[in-house]
């Protein structure tokens, strides 16, 4: 019975991580991408000046993805706990 519970949260955990993928994550996929494209449409800029941009218009995504994945950790350190006791 414990075994089934916790497929089923498996499952639910899936589908969440799924949704949030195609829902969120891919949108701010094209975020960064159009933004990287138009760093490098300035002309004007230096190549460390492009680089740097570049750089800036990964830093949201990179955070929501290390989020995503230190909150999918600690779910799985305390079903791990959980199913110990």
């Amino acid at each position: 019975m414990a075994e089934l519970q916790q497929l089923r949260v498996q499952e639910a955990v899936d589908s969440m991580v799924k949704s949030l993928e195609r829902e969120n994550i891919r949108k701010m996929q094209g975020l960064m991408f159009r933004c990287s494209a138009s760093c490098c449409e300035d002309s004007q800029a230096s190549m460390k000046q492009v680089h740097q941009c570049i750089e800036r218009c990964h830093v949201p995504l990179a955070q929501a993805q290390a989020l995503v994945t230190s909150e999918l950790e600690k779910f799985q350190v305390r079903n791990i706990l959980d199913r110990a006791l």
